[in-house]
């Protein structure tokens, strides 16, 4: 059979002055009767077996209601996500970074994409305003005929689909309009 004791500590908050340390006066309080001490009290609970051997361990942090002197309520329990290190290192990031912008190795990722395409298409346009070499006109020059025979070829192939008839009507006109623009220019 175990019995528990609780004893309550009342930790005196005095002024210092100098050569003056902060004292610890122990008391023990009777709910019902008023304190004139404000503050933290701890609890120390302190466990006898049948043997009379004791132990004794810290359980929590309780503080005295403002409304009800008497009554002794718990502190808030600390918030273990706030407390983590990651949580706190993430918010120090995100305060220095609001303050002094973000530094150039813990970008995010999008950001760090978007930075590359921007000066990609930096890099186009000043290409592009830069005048062409000869070979690069070569090529252009190459390019363009090879386009221009791909599309003759593609008319070509629909034009032999076509009935006989339909061709000769096309080239009469073609004949037909460029008389008539020579009689004009005379």
């Amino acid at each position: 059979k175990w019995a528990c004791v609780i004893t309550l500590v009342v930790y005196r908050k005095e002024g210092r002055k100098k050569g003056r340390k902060k004292e610890r006066n122990p008391r023990t309080l009777s709910l019902g009767s008023p304190s004139s001490y404000k503050g933290e009290y701890r609890t120390q609970k302190s466990s006898l077996n049948p043997e009379g051997d004791s132990t004794s361990s810290e359980c929590g942090t309780y503080q005295v209601s403002e409304r009800h002197k008497s009554f002794i309520e718990p502190k808030k329990l600390a918030n273990p996500v706030k407390e983590s290190r990651y949580h706190r290192d993430l918010h120090r990031e995100l305060l220095f970074t609001q303050r002094r912008g973000l530094l150039p190795e813990h970008k995010p990722e999008l950001q760090r994409v978007l930075e590359a395409r921007r000066i990609k298409q930096l890099k186009q346009q000043e290409e592009s305003q830069k005048p062409l070499t000869d070979l690069e006109e070569e090529l252009r020059k190459r390019q363009q005929k090879l386009e221009q025979y791909e599309r003759e070829l593609v008319l070509k192939g629909e034009q032999e689909g076509r009935p006989e008839f339909i061709l000769v009507k096309e080239s009469l006109k073609k004949i037909k309009l460029t008389t008539e623009t020579d009689i004009r220019q005379t």
